[in-house]
């Protein structure tokens, strides 16, 4: 009889399974380990290299001679975290002062090109602002690193202030103890005790009351990984936090915790760090908090928004009270300070104190950058990105606008009681690199993140007027004839017959009437039938061609109210177009960055100059003159009052019933443009002159003892000549001496007699109704109209 073939044994059948499962679970592990430790080295070297990731201004270049003082060298190496040294100087980032005489070694910084800058040895005297660079004795020139203007963190707009542990007060390192993790100094990143516990509370609650992560794997998640809850980052967390305690020690976890935790999102702002939470919400240093407030930001990260004491002060008070019952229970205070601080009376700011330079230009940037490339990734990569802003003239914009909307107000009381407040932009640009060099979006970040450089497309009134003119003085950009300043125009009513059979009579913004002007006078003071009088000349074709071609629009109607200014823009675009004029009508396109790189130098994206010439500049150098003329004697001419005294070319802009007010500054070095008005479109019911003015002369004041003005340089195709202003004429010696200007001309069409008015009209007829056009059989503006 055959024996029975004995079957396997379940148990035997079991145990393999559990081999291999215990096999592919353990290859799991490590797999998921090494690739989150990776991870963890990656943001760690990011987080202690010398350049983080983040927005920077352009170098500060300093060449012998130029204007720059020692005050404002000292201030621009304190800004940098130089240190003053009372003995010898022997390391980077040392500096010594001897009256008006500056010690100092540059640091070693990265390239925006590429590659590094090696540190010099610098000798500058503010008396005669000689240099003397002992590393390279040729040179007479240094350099300084770029600051940080923004920090870019992953998937937010983030404001942060790095703090040592020791500049921490010891309160407040142990309000985070005591309520987040006791055990922090003595377990090695999880705490089961904690997890156990957590669960048990939770358990019974039926919902998730509390956590039981430690302050290791509180790091893991603020660093690494986004805020939602699931059980696969968890288990993440974990190995993180492992990594994380192999690598640093435990007073390096508690110190960068203190600096990334987060505690709330205001607008679009993310507020990390308790060096910034305690400027957001108290106003005050961190080094300056009470146990009291201490224990609030402590109580606060559990659930930034629900226990927010702007929103929730008794929750957030009932939560502080927590805090401190457990640094008492964990003897980090005693019961006399504890109940003092209870006690404590709480002054939470109402407006939010961000102190973070350019955020509006951070939030654009930013968006720019994501276009071309991953930026979270460019970011954990450790992107540096070089910007042409500089941070004294950064911070003057700023403070020209916060001021500025507050005088307007303060001015006209009935603004503030309109739905939405006063806003106002400025933007200053350099002309001959289209780099950025300021950029205030706004009055408040924190309360309206939205670009008012950049966004708000708004009618640009008479801003539009000097590249009319410029069509008619340039002789390539019109058909007619070359126009100059002392041509003739007509400043009387005119009518215009719509497609829609109705009748449009403009006028100018006094409601006056001048009869004949002269185009320098008509520019100077905004007229607007002069305008429209030239229009009809050179042709509405030629004055949209010239508009677009400088970059203000990229569909402009062919329609008579353009050259009042019907054509909305940005303010962007709008100083862009100005520059073009400061740079003798050469056109380069702005840039908010010139290049990125990575954290090992290599470029990652690079906006290199961009140039076309638009313009004669010849005729360019003539629409500059009469717009200096502008601030001198025209709707500008405030500007002396308010303080400036230089020379810069310029023009105020007013929209249709008030609603926007304008005023665009430029030297050959800088073009400035101010905006003000109101979001909703309400009229804002103040002019150019009287709103944007005093922002953009506040801004020129405020940089003047760092930045020199250059001056005009006149162009071999442009002449000066003596004109009698009673005449219209060639000054002769009869002239009146008060009444002689010198007035440009480009060549060849300077008046070459003296006989009379140089009435240079450009052909009228009157028509029986009193309006001017050039053929009384059909008026000029039919066809653009029908």
């Amino acid at each position: 009889m055959a024996k029975k073939r004995r079957k396997a044994k379940p148990k035997a059948k079991h145990w393999t399974f559990l081999g291999i499962a215990a096999a592919i679970s353990l290859l799991v592990i490590i797999v998921t380990y090494g690739y989150i430790d990776r991870k963890v080295e990656l943001r760690l070297s990011i987080a202690q290299q010398s350049v983080l990731s983040g927005i920077y201004s352009r170098s500060l270049s300093v060449v012998e001679g130029d204007k720059i003082s020692t005050p404002i060298l000292r201030q621009a190496l304190l800004e940098r975290k130089y240190t003053e040294s009372p003995e010898k100087i022997d390391n980077p980032g040392e500096f010594q002062q001897n009256g008006e005489e500056l010690h100092f070694i540059t640091r070693s910084f990265p390239s925006p090109l590429g590659g590094l800058i090696k540190p010099s040895e610098i000798i500058f005297d503010g008396s005669s602002g000689k240099i003397e660079n002992k590393s390279a004795p040729q040179k007479k020139s240094f350099t300084l690193e770029p600051l940080l203007i923004s920090p870019l963190g992953a998937g937010e707009q983030r404001v942060s202030r790095q703090k040592r542990l020791s500049e921490i007060p010891e309160h407040l390192r142990n309000a985070f103890l005591a309520i987040e993790d006791q055990r922090f100094y003595s377990h090695s990143g999880i705490d089961l005790y904690g997890i156990g516990r957590a669960f048990l509370k939770n358990l019974a609650a039926l919902s998730w009351v509390q956590g039981g992560s430690t302050i290791t794997q509180q790091l893991a998640k603020n660093i690494l990984f986004t805020s939602k809850r699931s059980l696969s980052r968890k288990i993440l967390e974990i190995f993180a936090a492992f990594s994380l305690e192999r690598r640093l020690s435990k007073d390096q976890i508690f110190e960068m915790y203190l600096n990334e935790v987060y505690f709330g999102q205001f607008g679009s702002i993310a507020v990390h760090g308790v060096g910034e939470a305690a400027i957001t919400f108290f106003g005050k240093k961190v080094e300056d908090l009470t146990l009291s407030e201490s224990a609030l930001l402590a109580g606060l990260v559990r659930a930034p928004s629900y226990y927010s004491p702007r929103k929730h002060l008794k929750r957030a008070l009932e939560r502080r009270d927590l805090v401190l019952d457990s640094m008492q229970e964990a003897g980090f205070a005693n019961e006399a300070d504890i109940n003092n601080a209870k006690t404590f009376k709480i002054n939470i700011l109402k407006n939010i104190p961000f102190q973070r330079k350019a955020p509006h230009f951070a939030a654009t940037l930013r968006s720019d950058l994501s276009n071309e490339m991953d930026i979270d990734n460019a970011i954990a990569s450790g992107i540096a990105v070089y910007t042409g802003l500089d941070s004294r003239m950064q911070d003057c914009a700023e403070n020209a606008v916060t001021s500025g909307v507050e005088q307007i107000e303060k001015n006209y009381p009935g603004l503030k009681k309109k739905k939405k407040p006063v806003e106002a932009a400025l933007v200053a640009i350099e002309p001959f690199t289209g780099l950025v060099k300021a950029w205030a979006g706004g009055r408040d970040y924190g309360e309206n993140q939205f670009d008012h450089v950049y966004q708000a497309l708004r009618q640009v009134g008479s801003t539009i007027k000097p590249f009319l003119y410029l069509t008619a003085l340039d002789s390539t950009l019109n058909d007619y004839k070359i126009a100059t300043p002392l041509s003739i125009l007509s400043d009387e009513p005119m009518r215009f017959k719509l497609v829609t059979k109705q009748i449009w009579i403009p006028e100018n913004y006094d409601k006056q009437f001048r009869g004949d002007v002269t185009l320098r006078y008509a520019l100077e003071n905004s007229l607007n039938m002069p305008a429209l009088y030239v229009a009809e000349r050179v042709g509405i074709p030629a004055v949209a061609r010239t508009v677009q071609s400088f970059h203000l629009a990229d569909q402009v109607p062919k329609v008579p109210a353009l050259a009042l200014g019907a054509l909305d823009t940005t303010l962007f675009r709008l100083t862009a177009a100005y520059a073009a004029l400061a740079n003798g009508g050469r056109y380069v396109a702005p840039r908010l960055f010139s290049s990125a790189t990575d954290s090992d130098g290599n470029v990652l994206s690079q906006r290199k100059m961009q140039e076309e010439v638009l313009a004669s500049e010849d005729a360019v150098f003539v629409l500059t003159n009469i717009l200096q003329g502008v601030i001198k004697e025209g709707t500008a001419k405030s500007a002396a009052r308010l303080g400036y005294t230089g020379h810069a070319a310029g023009k105020t802009g007013t929209s249709n019933e008030a609603r926007d007010a304008w005023f665009e500054g430029f030297t050959p070095d800088l073009a400035v443009g101010v905006w003000v008005g109101f979001d909703d479109n309400t009229p804002i019911g103040l002019t150019g002159g009287v709103a944007a003015l005093p922002i953009w002369v506040n801004f020129k004041k405020c940089i003047e003892g760092f930045n020199e003005e250059l001056q005009f340089l006149k162009p071999p195709g442009v002449v000066f000549v003596d004109i009698d202003q009673n005449t219209q004429d060639i000054a002769t010696e009869y002239s009146e001496a008060s009444a002689v200007i010198k007035e440009a001309f480009v060549k060849g069409t300077e008046p070459i007699r003296a006989e009379g008015p140089q009435e240079q009209e450009m052909g009228t007829e009157e028509t029986s109704e009193g309006v001017k056009t050039s053929d009384e059989e059909a008026p000029f503006w039919e066809g653009w109209f029908n």
